[in-house]
């Protein structure tokens, strides 16, 4: 069962969460290295004061979509992970679900454009989930996101 981590008033997606998104997408259990599923999930941390979420989902998105942890799918991980990530601390990512989406994953992840200020500009307060910690809430909002995005998720699915 999911539970994001919370640190210094953020929450974080666990290893777990991110191979329960891998296994959402594709069905199947893909073989990963663990240590690096561990590296690209700790992207999301910062050194230091570690809560600054639109800096640290900057870093989050390219450096896991460099790591690739995962056998397959790891830019639809990726993508999932960080709308998740966004949602879990209140932010809403804002692209349109498909082409749109896409091209923005494709521009940040490659670091064509600086990533805190594509953030800023594909991102607003979302809704704050008061129940964040508790499993069924970070499942739930996981499950959200991966709705959300269904269209996006499967074109980047489609990449090999």
């Amino acid at each position: 069962m999911s539970s994001a981590v919370s640190r210094a008033g953020l929450h974080y997606l666990t290893v777990q969460d991110v191979l329960w998104i891998n296994l959402q997408l594709t069905r199947k259990v893909n073989h990963y290295s663990f240590a690096k599923l561990e590296e690209g999930t700790f992207y999301q941390y910062a050194y230091g004061t570690s809560n600054s979420l639109l800096a640290q989902a900057a870093r989050f998105l390219p450096g896991f979509v460099r790591i690739k942890p995962f056998e397959g799918n790891n830019d639809a991980t990726a993508f999932a992970s960080l709308a998740c990530f966004l949602a879990l601390n209140g932010r809403t990512l804002t692209v349109t679900d498909g082409d749109e989406a896409v091209a923005w994953f494709d521009k940040v992840s490659t670091k064509q454009v600086d990533a805190v200020q594509a953030l800023e500009s594909a991102t607003h307060e979302g809704h704050s989930h008061e129940d964040i910690g508790h499993p069924l809430a970070t499942r739930q909002a996981m499950v959200d996101e991966l709705s959300r995005f269904s269209k996006t998720l499967e074109i980047l699915g489609a990449r090999a």
